[in-house]
């Protein structure tokens, strides 16, 4: 399974990084928005773990466009923001997941 993570916590992504590779997974991973749309257009991952708090497009665009595109790939949402109505606005542009980090500072 080809994984695509995208998050600006380097010490996070890499963490997250190693356990899914210790999972069997190969996984791509990219720290804003523009290197996501990047990765995507070279090749579409079996699924991306997405932080929404990105610099630059924001992980919302980052959805927008690849439904936009007419992609299925399946998306996970990961974030510290735990408010309802962005768990809602995820969900509605195509995201299939929303997971709060646990460990984040509000």
């Amino acid at each position: 399974m080809h994984v695509l993570l995208v998050e600006d916590d380097l010490v996070l992504a890499d963490g997250i990084a190693r356990i899914l590779r210790g999972g069997g997974m190969t996984v791509d991973a990219v720290n804003n928005g523009e290197d996501a749309d990047r990765a995507l257009a070279a090749r579409e991952p079996s699924v991306m773990v997405l932080d929404i708090g990105l610099p630059g497009i924001d992980g919302f665009e980052v959805v927008r466009r690849l439904r936009a595109c007419g992609s299925n790939t399946p998306v996970l949402l990961l974030t510290a923001r735990d408010d309802v109505q962005d768990r809602v606005r995820g969900l509605e542009i195509g995201a299939d997941d929303y997971l709060v980090k646990p460990f984040a500072a509000p």
